[in-house]
């Protein structure tokens, strides 16, 4: 993307490409999924969730947030891509506010939860509107169900549920290669493939990964450095 019509040199950063499987990826188990607009590039290795509740997109694919456990959010900024912040005290009413991006993770019918570094995981029930209009930066998501004053000093998040109950978010596999999802109101979403099982992986090459997604995936990390599901 062009940084202005100053003279100038970028070299940007450099990303090293990490080798995410010990074993044959072809043995893996895997199969096809979608994962919808908005979360921008999913890498390689992210820690994935199925949505279990939504009007229209049960059974689509999500970064898994790492809400698991009380203290995931602060302890683990860097693993949050799959939800987003808050942008302002939500109090304990029905409604959110997220950076204008953020808000086309979203759509109507989506179910959420939000959660905090202070307190448990809440069920905020269906998303039953988003105010993209009202202002130009940030956007408003009406849900059914009220907040449990999440702060956003300690890292107040919202995310899509891929778990049916508490605590509202599940691993359910590992993606296998980076799928650009797009950002924004023009973005369309993506397909990926997810490892389900018979896998080992490197523990390091993963993204949103925690001892809650061991449990989740039935997995061993007592092989470290590696993760064997």
């Amino acid at each position: 993307m062009p940084l202005g019509q100053t003279p100038y040199i970028f070299r940007g950063g450099q990303e090293d490409l990490k080798r995410l499987f010990y074993s044959d990826p072809d043995k893996a188990f895997a199969r096809a999924i979608t994962i919808p607009a908005g979360y921008g590039i999913v890498k390689a290795g992210a820690i994935m969730g199925i949505i279990t509740e939504s009007t229209d997109r049960v059974g689509q694919h999500v970064p898994y947030t790492g809400l698991d456990a009380v203290g995931n959010v602060a302890a683990g900024i860097a693993n949050l891509f799959g939800a987003a912040f808050l942008t302002a005290n939500p109090t304990t009413g029905t409604e959110g506010q997220v950076s204008m991006e953020d808000s086309y993770k979203f759509a109507v019918g989506d179910h959420l939860v939000a959660g905090d570094s202070d307190l448990s995981n809440t069920d905020l029930g269906a998303i039953t509107a988003i105010d993209r209009t009202t202002y130009s930066h940030i956007a408003a998501i009406t849900v059914t169900n009220s907040f449990d004053s999440e702060t956003i000093a300690k890292g107040a998040v919202i995310a899509i549920q891929s778990y049916a109950t508490d605590p509202w978010v599940a691993a359910t596999g590992v993606l296998k290669a980076a799928v650009d999802t797009g950002t924004g109101e023009n973005a369309k979403g993506g397909q990926g493939v997810l490892v389900i099982k018979n896998a080992m992986l490197y523990s390091a090459s993963l993204y949103n990964y925690n001892a809650d997604v061991v449990t989740d995936l039935t997995g061993s990390s007592d092989s470290d450095p590696y993760f064997i599901i």
